[in-house]
């Protein structure tokens, strides 16, 4: 399996709410850093998933639909280009984010994830 297979099969869990955040804990490593340039980092699984729930308490989200525009990996690194979808329970659209992001591997799991995109919707 490559580095964008597995890039892939992690984003492949997003559009399910019962695996949107248990593909958190299987994917990255113990000490993963997983930041939103300008907005938000964290350290290792539980704390990415705190940050989501939280976020998902204040965007009333369930799942992220990913439209891939373009993906390349180099080293240990899978690159994306993607619109992601916040879905809400009924299934509606709360806003969709176009982004770049930087995926790095260890072993498997990611120890690395770094998302950059137009913070300005998330600001007060």
């Amino acid at each position: 399996m490559t580095l964008t297979d597995t890039a892939l099969a992690f984003m492949s869990r997003w559009p399910d709410p019962a695996r949107f955040l248990p593909s958190i804990g299987e994917y990255f490593a113990d000490d993963c850093l997983y930041e939103n340039i300008g907005l938000s980092m964290t350290r290792g699984p539980t704390e990415a998933i705190a940050f989501f729930e939280a976020f998902m308490k204040q965007v009333p989200l369930v799942a992220i639909k990913v439209d891939l525009l373009a993906i390349a990996e180099a080293g240990d690194a899978v690159l994306t280009e993607r619109v992601d979808h916040f879905v809400a329970a009924d299934g509606s659209t709360l806003m969709s984010i176009p982004l770049m992001g930087i995926m790095k591997f260890r072993d498997g799991k990611l120890y690395e994830w770094r998302d950059y995109f137009d913070t300005k919707p998330f600001r007060p």
